[in-house]
């Protein structure tokens, strides 16, 4: 298909879902306000601590996966890396996130950090992303399960076991290189070569690393909710799953962040807590859609405040005063 169609579509989708949700949202802050339900900032200020510390959590992963890969890359402090990182994430809005890695190899690039090793190390990022959230996601899977009876019951788990083998094998070596080199040559890259493959407890150990990415941001949406109606955090462990699952989602349906899929995925988990909670069923599905629309304005607040702590240590002053250090 032609690009500029596939663009467009693209466009018409983002869009479509947006308005979508914006409606929903816009409908459903009428009803709350005649519901008299207030948004308690204080709860709303720990949900975007949450975000915060989940793109911490993904930002060392991903120095950590950068630096194995040798050179000049040991010679970078964390904070400079994990500021690259930051700093960047805020492209992610822009449709393939082209602009995501031009801003992190743009501002890793100040401090010696190759082009090739930025690009190599933030695709690794993101699929060992993919299948931690994945597996993490199972979480949320299996709880659904429980409320299903009969043989779409067994269906799920074993759908959630065919999953989770598939997963783990995405982190066998040959497995991932294959697939990532696949990914290369079609975009006309040098592929890795067997010499530069990370070992399989490195790849383990990746996905390991991102799963209090997923806990952190299961409690910024369990905050956001609580921002709205008292729910208490043990019955809500599985949002962690939820979260997950959402970004994954939204991960592979190509949009900027997600628009619009996370939103459905996380407001069908919020408004089943509300409801086991004692909420109606009519106002658990207006608090849910409300909450699902604060939590992406408190994780943008999130990336805001990251992206200017990024911004603040790569900064060229920084970057002149480490090449002084290290001629």
């Amino acid at each position: 298909m032609n690009k500029r169609v596939v663009f467009w579509v693209k466009v018409v989708v983002v869009v479509t879902l947006l308005a979508a949700v914006g409606k929903k949202v816009w409908d459903s802050w009428g009803q709350v306000e005649k519901e008299h339900i207030a948004v308690n900032g204080w709860w709303g200020a720990v949900a975007v601590a949450g975000f915060c510390f989940n793109m911490l959590i993904g930002s060392l992963v991903w120095k950590w996966l950068a630096t194995k890969m040798g050179g000049s890359e040991k010679r970078a402090s964390g904070i400079r890396m994990v500021g690259a990182y930051t700093f960047s994430q805020m492209g992610k809005y822009f449709p393939g996130k082209v602009a995501l890695l031009l801003m992190r190899i743009e501002r890793a690039g100040r401090f010696g950090i190759s082009t090739r090793t930025t690009t190599l190390s933030t695709l690794l990022e993101n699929a060992l992303y993919m299948i931690s959230g994945g597996l993490a996601g199972i979480v949320a899977v299996v709880k659904v399960a429980g409320h299903l009876e009969g043989n779409l019951k067994w269906l799920v788990w074993a759908a959630t076991l065919g999953a989770i083998s598939v997963l783990a094998l995405g982190c066998y070596p040959p497995i991932f290189y294959g697939l990532v080199n696949r990914l290369l040559s079609k975009v006309k890259k040098e592929e890795i070569g067997r010499g530069e493959w990370l070992k399989e407890s490195t790849l383990v150990g990746g996905v390991i690393g991102f799963l209090p990415c997923w806990i952190f941001g299961g409690l910024a949406m369990w905050a956001t909710m609580r921002a709205l109606h008292p729910v208490s955090l043990v019955d809500n462990w599985w949002l962690a799953g939820a979260f997950a699952l959402s970004v994954i989602i939204g991960m592979a349906s190509f949009l900027p962040g997600g628009a619009g899929v996370r939103e459905v995925v996380l407001g069908v988990a919020a408004a089943m807590q509300f409801e086991a909670a004692g909420v109606g069923h009519a106002n658990a599905i207006i608090m849910a859609t409300v909450a699902a629309g604060l939590q992406r304005l408190f994780q943008i607040a999130a990336e805001l405040i990251m992206g200017a702590f990024g911004a603040l240590v790569t900064r060229k002053r920084k970057a002149e005063k480490f090449h002084e250090e290290h001629r």
